[in-house]
């Protein structure tokens, strides 16, 4: 069980992105997201505990690039890295997961959302808002085992 969540938890945090060519106010609006972030988290509902997390963004040629890090009590370090970009062509931030599904980002004000099904060993939903200074992760997912769900918010600050 703790396997199964593991590897959900995961999958809801990793949100790589497809590389595109951005315009000069979106590699300026991405090089602000810039840095290193650390903060902690909660989860809820059908298992409960306590998570700590790291997360870098860099600047890139493409856009932006991230690598993180989150300790969850009783499942152990889960990794997670991506690459933020903007296509231009389409005119939107575009995130497509290591298995291929695209998950589209929308910009409002000075933060960057996206949100994700989640699909596999559980489903359930989870939101990543990025803003300069400021990364908070709020995912829902059906426990595999219980199918209650299990909630998760994390908040990280520069």
């Amino acid at each position: 069980m703790i396997r199964s969540l593991s590897l959900v938890f995961a999958a809801a945090l990793t949100l790589s992105v497809a590389p595109a060519l951005a315009g000069t106010a979106e590699d300026a609006f991405l090089a602000k997201l810039a840095g290193s972030y650390s903060g902690a988290g909660k989860l809820t509902g059908s298992r409960s505990g306590a998570l700590s997390c790291t997360l870098s963004i860099r600047t890139t040629t493409a856009g932006a690039s991230y690598r993180g890090k989150c300790d969850v009590e009783e499942i152990g370090p889960q990794s997670f890295s991506g690459d933020i970009a903007y296509n231009d062509k389409a005119k939107r931030y575009e995130a497509t997961s290591p298995t291929g599904i695209v998950t589209i980002g929308t910009r409002g004000g000075s933060t960057l959302t996206f949100a994700a099904k989640i699909r596999g060993l559980a489903t359930g939903t989870s939101i990543m808002k990025l803003s300069a200074g400021r990364v908070v992760v709020d995912t829902t997912i059906d426990d595999p085992d219980s199918g209650k769900p299990v909630k998760s918010h994390i908040e990280m600050k520069r």
